[in-house]
């Protein structure tokens, strides 16, 4: 019987990158899904583990930055150091942040593009942004958020703005060696044509659902980047209802359009949290805008 009701649940939270441990007598179930807890500590199975990791970025990599992308050799590297990293991080509960997934790809994009410029719009308690500052040392990191009370150690390798980063003027930067996150639930068509006028190209949106899943994820930014791309089937409003709550959005169509015609390319990253296990992942989404 318990074997059956675990073999049910683990259907509910297979989707979710999430498995609860089989029982064994005087062992609780515990989630399954974080690196510094459950792993395998043979080097074998390990390297096993990162090679597949490294498979599913290679062709992602080279479609979102162009050509052949980087080498075998460059992305094996880059996974190995984010498996490390990731592993011995100070951040151990990411409740309401990113986890596996969102957080292998931040690193993995950063890594290979090298950006002097990193800008995170919605920090939430930090582990993103220090995450960044991993992948790209010699990067100059800044971190927004209308509050910064749930930063945990803030740390000094990052400048900090307890505001709007549409507030804040950037100096002279290179649009090709930059790189904006944006994970604060704000109108991703507005965040679009604000990177547009100061010149950024590569972003990454979390939080990007199609219309019609929008009931799965609350209060993202609307319209996301999937209605942007979708924008000849945009209406005037959009409502759902979240945990039996009703939402409602009103959407600026011109807006909507301005937006998707900034848009040079769009890819919706591969889900690595099924794959290895290890959860919290959602529909993070790079887009390149066009040059100015």
């Amino acid at each position: 019987m318990k074997e059956a009701l675990l073999g049910l649940a683990n259907r509910v939270l297979h989707p979710l990158g999430l498995e609860l441990a089989r029982h064994r007598p005087g062992v609780s179930f515990e989630p399954v899904h974080d690196p510094a807890d459950s792993y395998m500590p043979d080097p074998e199975y390990r390297a096993a583990l990162l090679a597949e990791l490294a498979g599913i970025a290679k062709p992602a990599l080279a479609d979102l930055l162009g050509g052949a992308g980087p080498t075998e050799e460059r992305i094996a590297s880059i996974v190995s150091d984010f498996w490390e990293i990731y592993r011995a991080r100070p951040f151990r509960r990411q409740d309401g942040g990113s986890g596996f997934h969102n957080s292998f790809w931040l690193f993995t994009i950063a890594r290979a593009l090298e950006p002097r410029l990193i800008v995170e719009s919605g920090v939430w308690k930090g582990h993103t942004t220090w995450l960044l500052t991993q992948a790209c040392p010699g990067a100059d990191v800044h971190g927004f958020d209308l509050t910064l009370k749930r930063v945990e150690g803030r740390s000094p390798a990052i400048t900090w703005h307890e505001h709007d980063w549409s507030r804040y003027e950037f100096p002279v930067f290179d649009p090709a060696r930059a790189l904006v996150f944006f994970d604060c639930h704000v109108n991703h068509a507005r965040r679009i044509l604000e990177a547009s006028a100061r010149g950024f190209r590569h972003l990454v949106f979390d939080d990007n659902p199609p219309a019609h899943k929008l009931y799965s994820y609350g209060l993202p930014g609307v319209p996301t980047v999937a209605m942007v791309r979708a924008a000849g089937e945009a209406r005037d409003q959009i409502a759902w209802l979240w945990c039996g709550q009703p939402v409602r959005f009103e959407i600026d169509r011109d807006e909507l359009l301005r937006a998707r015609q900034a848009i040079e390319h769009c890819a919706v990253l591969p889900d690595v949290g099924g794959p290895t296990r290890y959860g919290g992942f959602s529909f993070l989404t790079y887009v390149r805008l066009r040059a100015g």
